[in-house]
């Protein structure tokens, strides 16, 4: 075990912190850290597998939260066919500039956000549902192709003016649905190997400790404060998305 895997330990926990605590983040952090220690090729396969390990524990611990109108009729129908395409795209097309372009785009959402809540704009209204089609279909791609599809679909769902834990298990749910396809893809096209799988297994306390932190912080944090640490998280994961 060397400095770096023992650095990649440490980003793990935190980016399954994040997860923890707001639902989205995991692979865009710890991608974006990761990546100055691994290739992102070697670091995908080793950290996504974890992921519905994550989502599991949420779920069977919040499934009551679920918002099933929101993740059945809004976000797995756009979000699914944006998905398909994202897988197939990577195969042949590796989108660097749609990348950048993207985490731009995520920026100027969530300095929007923050300026809402600056305002005291607490409630603000929810996308149209092209504008919302759009979107999620893009978070979609984005997904498939980087698996840091969360930061589009936040921001739609953030207009929801959904309560925390519905948020968090909603967008749990979401991810636990799509992150085994993704995971399929990985074995199918030899991505995922033993030796990244043992990697993965390695990390597995990692995660652990950083669901811990995320729960504890998750339950003493109030309604508006979580808001706003969301469009914090935006705003990194927009700039994490340009730095890869």
């Amino acid at each position: 075990m060397d400095t770096h895997f023992i650095i990649l330990a440490c980003i793990t926990a935190a980016s399954y912190f994040t997860l923890t605590f707001s639902g989205f983040g995991t692979i865009v952090i710890a991608l974006t850290l990761g990546a100055h220690f691994y290739p992102i090729k070697t670091l995908l396969p080793i950290l996504v597998p974890l992921t519905p390990l994550a989502n599991l524990y949420i779920l069977l611990r919040h499934y009551n939260y679920i918002n099933t109108s929101v993740l059945f009729r809004k976000i797995i129908p756009m979000m699914g066919i944006g998905f398909i395409v994202g897988i197939i795209i990577f195969s042949y097309f590796q989108g660097e500039l749609l990348k950048k372009i993207l985490g731009v785009l995520v920026i100027l959402l969530s300095l929007q956000e923050l300026a809402r809540f600056l305002k005291n704009d607490a409630c603000p209204r929810p996308l149209s549902k092209p504008t919302s089609a759009a979107a999620l279909i893009s978070a979609g791609v984005m997904q498939g192709m980087y698996a840091s599809g969360g930061p589009l679909l936040v921001y739609v769902i953030s207009r929801l003016n959904l309560p925390k834990s519905v948020f968090r298990s909603t967008l749990s749910a979401v991810w636990l649905i799509m992150n085994p396809i993704l995971i399929a893809s990985y074995i199918f096209s030899g991505k995922l190997t033993y030796a990244s799988f043992k990697l993965s297994m390695m990390l597995l306390p990692s995660m652990v400790i950083g669901l811990f932190i995320g729960e504890f912080m998750h339950r003493r944090i109030d309604e508006k404060s979580f808001k706003f640490v969301v469009s914090l998280l935006l705003l990194v994961a927009g700039a994490a998305v340009i730095i890869n």
